[in-house]
């Protein structure tokens, strides 16, 4: 049945001449579970707020066109401290319910089923602010579907969360589709945990609805484009002239058994060279770091990092990794331990809006240079081209799309040109296009020498772009050493890649690694 029809539908924020949307078509159907997504700034969040009617009412701006459709829309936002107002999770969740005035009983039963379809019940006495990144989620989450709204706008859920808890969130997500015949409507980047999710993919570009139809079409749509935005696992697939296109690791696993014969690929070839050592920029011994509560973040981790490397550093929400950042930023001094660091360094936060604070975006990144006394302004356009936000140079960065941002404050870094660069969840937002962008900006920093550490839950951006791997729980360095050593063969901390070859073929992390190996294998080990 249909619940929304939206016809024609141009929408302009205030001040802006550029639309928003731009002649938007779309029906939606009670009960499906739609995955929208597309470049950064293509107006993805904006399309999503059109539902619930945040657009235009609370934003303004201009819009014609015609929506059809009075069902009331809950709206769960990428970062979920901005939905959490009280200071318990129970309270929390019954928050909305007090607002409409539901009788006490039915409220406490509602609050009752959700903690329990949420698995929450642990945590309903916690303070909110004390909640893991996970847990925020999941209480933005009870609150919002215990106001009985039966159509759910999710805009980035899991861009924030390490990868256990992304999967338990799409889980939930998922089941209150399957089991409660809930319409959702998921705005994702990273695509490669939930396409094998949706019955109908958006797809946007430039403002427009570019692509509305199922998966498999979407699939060979997009490669005919030649767009980078598939899961890897279906990429493969589909790039190698499969006509069957598995969507999950286990369907591409089944499919793998009947093309490859392992006696016929020299695994020599396709192991990736340990890093060879190189000067050390900084040392770490017996790191400590306790927070005033009693937390004790860091509990003595000793790490070497050599001069033009690149390392990924992963592990659970709450497992001290940003705080190892601010320790070698100097923003937070050791409790106990030493840090030893060669250079000048460069850090970005997880909060983009930490950085943004001046008129326009060229204002913002030559503050940042005067502030260090550089006189080459010429730095600025380059870095702004390089991200590809060059046009975005007289704008507000405040008025900018949240993956915008996110490079406005990479920007504001980068200019510097700072020989090691601290990058806390730089992918966050970023679509395919610009996080390989990005990819290569890093790998030509590590050619000029830069140092680059980076923080963050992306496992396949790692094994693209990195030399090592440092997997942090708890506190404490649970393993570091090349990417091929620690992403092989992993159970959640590894690429769907390698989850696809593993058992079968080593080392093989990336896209890349799987095309080469057909590429350069014999004829005869492919059926």
């Amino acid at each position: 049945m249909e619940i929304f029809k939206i016809q024609d539908l141009t929408y302009y924020y205030p001040n802006s001449e550029k639309p928003a949307l731009d002649n938007i078509n779309l029906t939606i159907n009670e009960g499906e579970f739609i995955l929208l997504f597309g470049e950064s700034g293509s107006g993805k969040s904006t399309l999503g707020r059109v539902f619930n009617k945040i657009v235009p009412e609370f934003y303004g701006g201009k819009i014609k066109g015609k929506i059809h459709g009075n069902e009331e829309v809950g709206m769960v936002f990428q970062d979920p401290e901005r939905q959490l107002l009280m200071d318990r999770v129970e309270r929390e969740i019954a928050f909305g319910l007090e607002n409409l005035g539901v009788e006490h009983e039915i409220m406490k039963k509602k609050v009752m089923e959700c903690l329990s379809f949420l698995n929450m019940w642990d945590i309903k006495d916690k303070k909110t602010y004390e909640l893991s990144g996970g847990q925020k989620q999941k209480t933005a989450i009870g609150a919002t579907i215990a106001m009985g709204y039966k159509i759910l706008v999710f805009d980035e859920p899991t861009s924030q969360l390490d990868p256990v808890t992304a999967e338990e969130i799409l889980n939930i997500i998922k089941r209150l589709n399957d089991e409660l015949g809930y319409t959702i409507i998921l705005i994702e980047q990273r695509i490669d945990r939930c396409f094998h999710l949706a019955d109908r993919i958006l797809f946007m570009e430039d403002a427009r609805l570019v692509f509305d139809g199922k998966p498999k079409d979407f699939v060979f749509w997009c490669n005919s484009k030649n767009i980078s935005f598939l899961p890897p696992v279906a990429d493969f697939f589909v790039k190698i002239g499969q006509e069957m296109i598995p969507f999950t690791v286990k369907e591409g696993r089944k499919q793998l058994k009947t093309m490859l014969k392992c006696k016929n690929f020299n695994k020599k070839e396709i192991l990736h060279k340990d890093y060879q050592n190189k000067d050390e920029i900084i040392n770490i011994k017996k790191l400590k770091f306790t927070y005033k509560g009693g937390k004790d973040a860091l509990k003595g981790i000793d790490l070497r990092v050599e001069k033009g490397e690149i390392l990924g550093i992963m592990g659970e929400n709450g497992g001290g990794k940003s705080t190892l950042l601010k320790n070698i930023s100097g923003i937070l001094k050791p409790t106990k331990g030493e840090i030893v660091v060669k250079g000048v360094v460069g850090f970005l936060s997880q909060n983009p809006n930490d950085y943004l604070f001046n008129d326009t975006l060229y204002e913002e990144l030559k503050y940042t240079l005067d502030n260090n006394d550089i006189k080459d302004y010429s730095r600025i356009d380059k870095v702004l081209k390089d991200l590809n936000i060059y046009e975005y140079r007289h704008k507000n960065p405040r008025d900018l799309s949240g993956g915008e941002k996110q490079r406005a404050a990479l920007a504001s870094i980068l200019v510097m040109e700072p020989e090691i660069l601290l990058l806390d969840e730089p992918t966050r937002g970023l679509d395919n296009i610009i996080k390989d962008r990005l990819g290569e900006i890093l790998l030509n920093l590590k050619k000029l020498g830069k140092t680059i550490i980076i923080v963050t839950h992306d496992v396949e951006f790692l094994g693209k772009f990195t030399d090592r791997v440092c997997l942090i729980f708890d506190g404490q360095i649970a393993q570091i050493g090349s990417k091929c050593e620690v992403l092989n063969s992993g159970i959640y901390y590894s690429t769907q890649i390698n989850k696809l070859f593993s058992g079968k073929l080593d080392g093989i992390l990336t896209l890349k690694d799987a095309l080469d190996l057909f590429e350069h294998s014999p004829k005869e080990g492919v059926i």
